[in-house]
């Protein structure tokens, strides 16, 4: 059966960095406008973090970037590899009615006129939808992207000196945060991340991604003027997200919502979404309070202290969080490990 970790764990004949079977302690998150890196370390059951989040306009200025911020951080050759959003695409679909070892194909067939490249040259993985999502059928998250542009960036890695484990998507690794921060069955949380131009919003309950939805209209610029055009546009799709949840999935409502914005939207949208919504609304700052030790490198080295945290850190813990929850699979990882054990 297939399980929701990695996105891609499989090797491919054109990416020999990639070592499947082993969980790295460090996360590299590529998105269309910058790079950033997390190292983790676990010390008498708490996170030790180490983060940093950096600009970028090109491919090659990122490898130069992982570059500099491998000098600092530490990653090391074991990395959990996470994409942004604007780089592949995601569908639910049915799960075409074949053998396991079948399904990637028979899925690759099902998406030919739904992407708009060639779809024999998708770099093409699926993970499911949980069994108790109130569905009929059996579905799936389809996700693709071209095979050039996801070698392009395993081979920039490579060339730092980096080694690749495994490649994640945005929704899985943010899945990772819900799911180390808030463990129980019965608890439902969903995370909202706005950055410029892309908004995602998930809905988990412990390590099953329920939904995952890219919301629309985002502003390029996250200025003031701009959240109070789009503010309740974001309210509107928060509240169809979250309604589909509990009224078409059959499932229990959210105990909590958790929000990461950058540009300092972080503390408005709190605020309007606590005031809208019949659920306790959270900063992602708030929540890891209690969870991680944080050390952030933009550039400069400063121990977070997360009851003064600055717009500045809150803005490049919002950019980085990707990576954080990319890291966060090796601790998952052990965990189960040690349950199994």
């Amino acid at each position: 059966m297939l399980i929701q970790r990695a996105w891609m764990q499989k090797a491919y004949a054109w990416a020999s960095a990639i070592s499947p079977g082993r969980v790295g302690r460090a996360c590299l998150y590529f998105s269309g406008g910058g790079v950033a890196s997390a190292a983790l370390e676990v010390e008498d059951d708490r996170l030790k973090v180490r983060l940093r989040a950096d600009p970028v306009t090109s491919l090659a200025e990122a490898g130069q970037m992982l570059a500099e911020q491998d000098r600092t951080l530490k990653l090391g050759r074991a990395c959990n590899l996470v994409l942004a959003p604007e780089l592949y695409s995601t569908q639910l679909i049915e799960r075409p009615n074949v053998a396991d070892d079948e399904l990637i194909e028979a899925v690759r067939w099902k998406l030919k006129d739904q992407i708009d490249f060639p779809v024999e040259h998708a770099a093409l993985d699926v993970f499911p939808l949980p069994e108790s999502a109130g569905r009929h059928q059996d579905m799936v998250f389809a996700v693709c992207l071209p095979q050039d542009m996801l070698r392009g960036l395993v081979e920039a890695v490579d060339k730092v000196g980096l080694g690749i484990t495994s490649i994640d998507i945005s929704e899985l690794a943010l899945r990772n945060l819900s799911w180390h921060c808030f463990p129980m069955a019965d608890q439902s949380v969903a995370l909202l991340r706005l950055t410029s131009n892309s908004g995602l919003i998930n809905v988990c309950r412990s390590e099953d991604l329920f939904l995952s939805r890219r919301l629309s209209g985002v502003p390029t610029d996250l200025s003031d003027a701009a959240w109070l055009e789009f503010r309740d546009q974001l309210l509107l799709q928060v509240q169809r997200s979250l309604d589909y949840y509990q009224s078409a999935m059959g499932q229990p409502e959210c105990n909590m919502l958790m929000v990461a914005c950058t540009d300092g939207w972080t503390q408005k949208v709190c605020d309007y979404l606590a005031e809208m919504l019949p659920m306790p609304v959270r900063s992602v700052r708030e929540v890891l309070a209690s969870e991680v030790d944080l050390t952030l490198y933009n550039p400069e080295q400063a121990r977070v202290d997360w009851q003064n945290l600055s717009e500045q850190q809150g803005n490049a813990l919002a950019a980085a969080l990707p990576a954080l929850g990319g890291a966060l699979r090796f601790h998952i990882d052990q965990a189960h490990l040690e349950h199994v054990a």
